[in-house]
C-alpha cells in the first residue's frame, strides 16, 4: 500500500516533523526522498521560500518582488514571485523518481506559502 504524506496548515512544527520522521527512517535503513519549504526572512521580514529537498540541495522558491528570468512568464501568488525553474529543478526529480518501491517514503510539505500569502 502506497503512503504519501502531505503536511499542510500553520506554522506548527510541520517541517519539525519532517526532519525527525525522515532520520528515524533513514536511521532504520529505509529510504526517504522528498522536499519541503522554509521561510526567508531579511531584516525580520518574511521575504519569501525557499525549496529544500531531504538530500540537503535549496534553492528559492518564491520571493517579493522577485523578477521572472526574460522571456519567461511570471507566476505569482499573492505578494510573492514564484521561482518555476527553482522549483522544477529541485522537486520535481524527486516526484519524477517516485517508484513503486520507493513510493511509500516521499514526505513533501505542500508549499504553505500558498496559505500564508493570502492572510
Amino acid at each position: 500500500m502506497a503512503r504519501h504524506v502531505f503536511l499542510t496548515g500553520p506554522p506548527v512544527g510541520k517541517t519539525t516533523l519532517i526532519h525527525k520522521a525522515s532520520e528515524v527512517l533513514k536511521s532504520s535503513g529505509v529510504p526517504v526522498d522528498g522536499f519541503y519549504t522554509e521561510e526567508v526572512r531579511q531584516g525580520g521580514r518574511r521575504i519569501g521560500f525557499d525549496v529544500v529537498t531531504l538530500s540537503g540541495t535549496r534553492g528559492p522558491l518564491s520571493r517579493v518582488g522577485l523578477e521572472p528570468p526574460p522571456g519567461k512568464r511570471e507566476c505569482r501568488v499573492g505578494q510573492y514571485v514564484v521561482d518555476l525553474t527553482s522549483f522544477e529543478q529541485l522537486a520535481l526529480p524527486v516526484l519524477r523518481n517516485v517508484t513503486k518501491e520507493n513510493r511509500n517514503h516521499l514526505l513533501p510539505d505542500i508549499v504553505t506559502c500558498v496559505q500564508s500569502s493570502r492572510k
